[in-house]
């Protein structure tokens, strides 16, 4: 049972954080006369994505090690595209001031770097577990 949550309750919580951290704390700048800006869909990118691993995770709750080694590995390319839509596939505001690139940007980095270790971590104890079964 504490491997099991070991393998979902990171992705659950970071894949929360993720999702809500553009929209609250690590707010991104606000859409001025209509124009949106990178950050605005570095934001609603982050949500989807945020979504999606909090959503492995708690499928990985009602499934077998081996299938929720597969959902883990699922997370770490999810958390991947996480740190990648704000450095290179999005981006955020130019301008170093900005509230985006100081709070947003490394915050979305951490929370991904995060999920890919703690999934990898869990990928790794599922295939394990899987190859101690048969």
């Amino acid at each position: 049972m504490t491997r099991k949550l070991f393998a979902t309750l990171p992705a659950i919580v970071l894949g929360v954080l993720i999702a809500v951290a553009p929209q609250t704390f690590a707010y991104v700048c606000k859409v001025e006369d209509g124009m949106k800006m990178a950050c605005h869909y570095t934001a609603q990118a982050a949500l989807g994505l945020g979504v999606v691993i909090a959503l492995l995770g708690v499928i990985g709750l009602f499934v077998e090690p081996k299938v929720r080694a597969g959902l883990n590995i699922a997370v770490v390319l999810n958390a991947a595209l996480v740190i990648a839509v704000p450095t290179v596939l999005i981006g955020v505001c130019k301008g170093a001031m900005m509230h985006c690139h100081m709070v947003t940007l490394p915050t979305l980095i951490v929370l991904g770097v995060l999920a890919i270790i703690f999934a990898a971590i869990a990928a790794w104890l599922g295939i394990r577990d899987a190859k101690t079964v048969r």
